[in-house]
């Protein structure tokens, strides 16, 4: 009964110490995100604004893609719960090329988008959810950013 049970912690002790570098890969450092939604008054109508706050808390500087070509990207998506869906794919990512800030270790940058009351009129009334996605030069983070009621509140 002994020899089994030496055996046993022997491979185990020798896996431990084996090395194989290439099987262990550490995830690129990424940004903290937070997104928020808000209905916003504009020309007698409403606007609904979504916002990202980023934080870099890593040690490295991290590229993220803003701009014309890749303004913060906002996806709407039926969901009576109002629970976050986590939805994320790569048509959500900007092109390359796009323009970019660059951020150091501890810096902090906000990105607005203002989506106006008539990018809704062929939604269906109701609860959305509504996610962002960021391009960063590690990769694409999406985030949960709340709730929106639609028609917005005062939208015609």
């Amino acid at each position: 009964m002994h020899t089994p049970i030496r055996i046993l912690v022997a491979l185990t002790v020798g896996a431990c110490t084996g090395e194989s570098p290439t099987q262990l890969r550490l995830a690129p450092p990424t940004l903290s995100i937070t997104a928020t939604t808000r209905v916003v008054s504009a020309g007698g109508g409403s606007n609904l604004e979504v916002s990202a706050s980023l934080r870099n808390a890593t040690t490295s500087r991290i590229r993220v893609a803003v701009g014309a070509q890749c303004p913060l990207f906002v996806r709407l998506f039926l969901d009576p719960t109002g629970e976050p869906a986590g939805s994320l794919d790569s048509s959500m990512a900007c092109v390359l090329g796009a323009s970019t800030i660059e951020l150091a270790p501890g810096d902090t940058a906000a990105l607005t988008r203002v989506l106006s009351a008539d990018t809704f009129v062929s939604f269906a009334p109701g609860t959305y959810g509504v996610n962002v996605a960021v391009t960063t030069s590690t990769g694409l983070l999406g985030v949960w950013a709340g709730a929106v009621q639609l028609p917005l509140a005062g939208a015609r």
